[in-house]
């Protein structure tokens, strides 16, 4: 399936990797926002491009991200662009691969598309709806587990 509005997702959010990519490892301000809370500069940095990227596609939509202070005009929006621009902030200032952008968009109260950027595992993940959630090329499957014994939550 092609959609003008993912491709132009996809690129985004692998642009805002990229730079998130280039500052990991390296000196940045880094903070907490409250008691265990991490946040650092290239959250804001990458949420600002998000943001200004993400806005010049669809000026309509509203805006939610863990690094923005939220606005309740978003809940009149027919769009949301929902975005965690460094999601797993702590691995991402411990050096750790655990890290990836995240951004949704969600229209009318139903998730449209999401675009999962993990380019410190060389990964990228994607869902579109009515056509499947896939890691790379790869198609994902729900487990048919109905035991959780042995498993473990992060």
């Amino acid at each position: 399936m092609t959609d003008p509005a993912f491709d132009a997702v996809r690129a985004i959010a692998a642009d805002a990797a990229a730079l998130a990519y280039s500052r990991w490892r390296t000196d940045f301000r880094r903070w907490e926002k409250s008691p265990g809370n991490p946040v650092c500069e290239v959250d804001l940095e990458v949420d600002a491009m998000l943001r200004d990227r993400l806005g010049a596609l669809d000026p309509q939509a509203g805006w939610l991200s863990e690094e923005t202070t939220d606005n309740p005009d978003r809940l009149s929006a027919q769009r949301l662009w929902v975005v965690d621009p460094i999601d797993g902030t702590r691995d991402y200032i411990r050096g750790r691969e655990g890290w990836a952008v995240s951004v949704a968009l969600i229209e009318q109260g139903q998730p449209r598309f999401a675009v999962l950027e993990a380019p410190a595992r060389g990964e990228r993940w994607h869902s579109i709806a009515g056509h499947g959630a896939y890691r790379g090329a790869d198609r994902l499957t729900a487990s048919d587990r109905t035991e959780i014994a042995g498993a473990r939550v992060p």
